[in-house]
């Protein structure tokens, strides 16, 4: 039953489903438009994970090629790979948090002013995991560890969409979805501290492109240049040997390396016509909810959601915060603090909505300022928290070299150690 749990609600496209099917059910729509709507939003969401998948797994070996390139040692900031480590351990925990947390969120939103319903479900599962490993850390009984844990669980659900919504709304021009994702902290505390840089009027979505340049207007081409200038040089530092016998397997390390750059473009496409096809269809859906269940809910989703409203900016996001990540890691360098293995997929999925964020406050001086902020503060921020065992010793857990990246999570962790020390809970 724990395991079907926990299957359940860190499955997104099933979670959305039922969400769709209810919100369909509840408004009498007739079966064909039922079926219809469920089985779209389903579709559209995992044709979201595919794109998902062919962007990681083109940035993979990028990432490995940068790292043997410039010689680089320290620890994996990969937020599954940790709770997923220490699922033998805190698995029980994990998935009851989940559960009672959700059901928490759909009760605040019915009764506060918050009408936000978390539907990310990965990361539903990945807070949960967090929130687990932190008071276990503090020595608590696994009752008071599923207690506690649900509370938080269901209280971070329901405010921090909150939190993020005003950006939302300049985002989208619309009202009609929300942000739910660990990385709200930092994309909107990049966005204020943006603010006084430029102006919204001066969008990144406005910048103007000479006719010598026009191809760059196609976001498929500029993508796709930008990370060929990316990753051949990577590709050529680390070097012909290294990359045909650690990661293509043989195929010509430039050819290899040509394919991962266009790949990543190729999934962005697909990603982008997943996001166009769910919004169109969970938000008709989720009226049913907001209508009968929850008046005026508004779904939290994923962050792919908003990088339709603002391509250009997901591109500035990308590239400064690539040299965001090499700035922190020369300043983590110089301190001696441990070094969180760079990432294209941070600099992508995380930088990416710094900017997009920033940009609807202080135009494309915003954009460039929030994706660079959030790589630059994240590597910061993830190896603090993996330097002082903020979440106790995760590899005692079973998950030994890797941290938590996710700002978030990192912020009411530091929390709850903080209260644990007023209480006596936890090391000293």
């Amino acid at each position: 039953m724990l395991k079907f749990i926990v299957e359940f609600f860190s499955t997104p496209a099933i979670v959305v489903g039922v969400v769709a099917l209810i919100g369909l059910i509840v408004q009498k729509k007739t079966a064909t438009e039922v079926i219809n709507g469920t089985l779209k939003t389903i579709l559209g969401f995992l044709i979201i994970g595919v794109g998902a998948g062919a962007i990681v797994g083109a940035l993979g070996p990028i990432t490995d090629m940068f790292m043997q390139a410039f010689k680089l040692e320290g620890f994996v900031p990969f937020d599954e790979l940790v709770v997923g480590s220490v699922a033998a351990k805190l698995g029980k925990e994990t998935a009851l948090i989940l559960a009672f947390g959700f059901l928490l969120n759909v009760l605040l939103a019915r009764i506060t002013p918050w009408k936000y319903i978390y539907l990310t479900g990965h990361m539903l599962w990945i807070h949960a995991g967090m929130w687990a490993i932190s008071l276990y850390s503090l020595g608590l009984s696994s009752t008071y560890i599923i207690i506690i844990g649900s509370i938080i669980q269901g209280l971070y659900t329901t405010i921090f969409p909150a939190l993020a919504q005003p950006f939302m709304r300049k985002i989208t021009n619309s009202d009609d979805i929300a942000f739910g994702h660990g990385q709200t902290l930092l994309n909107v505390l990049g966005a204020i501290l943006a603010k006084p840089l430029g102006n919204a009027e001066d969008s990144a979505e406005n910048v103007k492109v000479s006719d010598q340049w026009s191809f760059f207007r196609d976001m498929a081409i500029s993508m796709s240049i930008i990370l060929l200038i990316i990753a051949i040089p990577a590709a050529l530092i680390a070097g012909p040997e290294y990359v045909e016998n650690n990661l293509s397997n043989g195929q010509n390390y430039m050819l290899f390396t040509l394919l991962k750059a266009l790949g990543f473009t190729a999934g962005v496409l697909v990603l982008l016509q997943g996001v166009r096809m769910f919004i169109a269809e969970v938000v008709p859906a989720f009226q049913g909810i907001a209508l009968k269940i929850v008046p005026g809910a508004k779904p939290a989703l994923d962050v792919p959601v908003i990088f339709p409203y603002a391509p250009n900016s997901l591109i500035i996001g990308l590239i400064v915060g690539t040299v965001a990540q090499a700035a922190a890691i020369a300043l983590l360098w110089i301190v001696k603090w441990p070094i969180p293995i760079p990432s294209m997929i941070v600099a992508f999925f995380a930088s990416g909505a710094g900017a997009i964020f920033a940009n609807s406050v202080a135009g494309r001086r915003g954009a460039i300022f929030g994706g660079f902020f959030w790589s630059f503060a994240g590597f910061i921020l993830s190896s603090w928290a993996y330097k002082i065992q903020l979440f106790g010793d995760l590899a005692a857990l079973g998950a030994a070299g890797v941290g938590f990246v996710v700002p978030d999570g990192i912020f009411i962790g530091a929390l709850i150690r903080l209260i644990g020390i007023v209480f006596g809970l936890g090391p000293s």
